[in-house]
C-alpha cells in the first residue's frame, strides 16, 4: 500500500520539530549562561571623539544598602553644548542638586543628584568640565547594573584649519556593573534555631542600709530655715501697734505730697484698719463686713467717738469703690489719718485697762475680798 506524501508531512515536521526543540534550548541556555558570566565593566572612558565622557562607579566597599556614587565626567571644547543624560522622574538638565527617594536606575536606587556645569579646567584649549554625580545604593547582593546612558554634545564654532566634520553626536555609556556583597556571614544559617541559654546568676551586693545622718541634717536645716523665716517676719513686722501707726504716717505723707488719691487712701486706712483689728484682738476683722466690723469694737468696748470715725472712714471707702470721684479730705485729710489712728490709740487703752484689772484680780488681798463675799453668799 502506497502511503500518501500529505500524511508523511504531518509525521515527519512534529518528529523534527521535537528533536530540534532540546538543541535549540540547549543553545539559549549556553548564550544566557556566557551572557551572565560576561564581565561588566566598572568603568568606562570614551575614544576618539571631539568630546570625552569618564563614567565610573566609586564604591570603597560596595555593601547592601551602603551609599556609593556613580560619577560621569564630560571635557568638551570650548563654546560646545553638552546636554546630560536623561534620568526618569529627574529634570536632569535644570537641577544642580536634589535629594531623591529611593527612584529607581537599573538595578540600584538612586538617593541623590548633584551637576556642575561648564566649568573651565585651565587647559591650553580652553576645555569646560561638566560633571554628573549621582548618589545610589541596592539592597540586594550580587551583580547589580546601572542602564546605558547618553550624552548628547553639539560643538560650537572653532576657530581651527581642520574642519571638523560631525559637530553633532553623542556617547553611550554602557551599563555599569559591580558586585555587592552580602551583609549575611557564609556561616550564618537562619534556617537552623539555637536553643536560648539558661539565665546567667550575677552576684547581688547586699543593700547597704541607708545613714540616718543624712535625714537628720535636712530636718535640722529645714528647722533652722523655719526659725530663721520666723524670726526675721517677728523682727520686720513687731508690734501691730508700731506697724500700724508708721503706715498711717507713711499713708499721710504721700496724699500731701500727691503721690496717691484720695479713693486710693480711703482704700488704704480701711486696709489698715482691719488689718490691725486683726492682729490686736485676734479676730477675723478682714473677713466681716463694714456693720459686723464696727458691731465687734462695740463688743470690745471701743469708745462711741472711736467707732463713729471708724465708720465714717470704711463707709467713704465702700463708696469710693464704685464711685471714685469721691470729695477730698478736708483740712489736708488730717481727721481721716486721726481717725484711724484713734482706734490704735482707743485698742491699746482697753489692753492696757484689761492687764490692770487682771492684775487687781491676781492680788492676795483682793481675793481674799472675793472669797469672803462668796462665803457669805452662800
Amino acid at each position: 500500500m502506497k502511503i500518501p506524501d500529505r500524511l508523511i508531512d504531518i509525521i515527519a515536521v512534529p518528529c523534527l520539530l521535537l528533536v530540534l526543540m532540546p538543541v535549540s534550548a540547549s543553545n539559549a541556555a549556553n548564550a544566557l549562561l556566557q551572557d551572565s558570566e560576561r564581565p561588566v565593566p566598572q568603568r568606562f572612558e570614551s575614544a576618539e571623539s571631539p568630546v570625552s565622557v569618564l563614567a565610573e562607579i566609586v564604591a570603597s566597599n560596595p555593601q547592601v544598602a551602603v551609599p556609593m556614587q556613580y560619577s560621569v565626567t564630560i571635557l568638551a571644547p570650548r563654546g560646545a553644548k553638552v546636554v546630560l543624560p536623561p534620568i526618569a522622574g529627574v529634570s536632569i538638565n535644570e537641577t544642580d542638586k536634589l535629594s531623591i527617594v529611593d527612584q529607581p536606575l537599573g538595578d540600584f536606587l538612586l538617593t541623590g543628584v548633584e551637576v556642575t556645569r561648564d566649568v573651565p579646567t585651565g587647559a591650553v584649549g580652553g576645555a569646560r568640565r561638566t560633571r554628573l554625580l549621582l548618589e545610589i545604593e541596592s539592597l540586594k547582593p550580587g551583580l547589580r547594573q546601572t542602564p546605558a546612558l547618553e550624552v548628547a554634545y553639539r560643538l560650537g564654532d572653532q576657530e581651527t584649519d581642520t574642519p571638523i566634520s560631525d559637530p553633532e553626536g553623542t556617547v553611550r555609556i554602557p551599563a555599569l556593573g559591580v558586585k555587592i556583597a552580602s551583609v549575611l556571614v557564609a556561616e550564618d544559617t537562619p534556617d537552623k534555631f539555637r536553643d536560648i541559654k539558661p539565665t546567667m546568676a550575677t552576684p547581688v551586693d547586699d543593700l547597704e542600709t541607708p545613714s540616718p545622718l543624712l535625714a537628720l541634717l535636712f530636718v535640722g536645716l529645714g528647722t533652722l530655715f523655719v526659725g530663721f523665716f520666723w524670726w526675721s517676719r517677728r523682727r520686720r513686722c513687731g508690734k501691730p501697734e508700731h506697724w500700724a501707726l508708721q503706715r498711717i504716717g507713711e499713708l499721710q505723707q504721700a496724699y500731701e505730697s500727691n503721690q496717691i488719691n484720695t479713693p486710693e487712701v480711703l482704700e488704704e486706712l480701711s486696709v489698715v484698719l482691719r488689718d490691725y483689728v486683726q492682729s490686736a484682738c485676734n479676730t477675723p476683722a478682714t473677713a466681716l463686713c463694714t456693720s459686723e466690723f464696727l458691731d465687734l469694737l462695740t463688743r470690745d468696748g471701743f469708745d462711741a467717738g472711736v467707732i463713729s470715725g471708724a465708720r465714717s472712714i470704711l463707709s467713704k471707702a465702700d463708696v469710693s469703690k464704685f464711685a471714685p470721684d469721691v470729695e477730698a479730705l478736708g483740712d489736708d485729710g488730717k481727721p481721716a489719718f486721726d481717725q484711724v489712728s484713734a482706734v490704735v490709740k482707743e485698742s491699746l487703752r482697753l489692753q492696757d485697762q484689761a492687764r490692770r484689772c487682771q492684775h487687781k484680780i491676781s492680788d492676795p488681798a483682793v481675793q481674799a475680798t472675793i472669797e469672803t463675799v462668796r462665803k457669805v453668799e452662800v
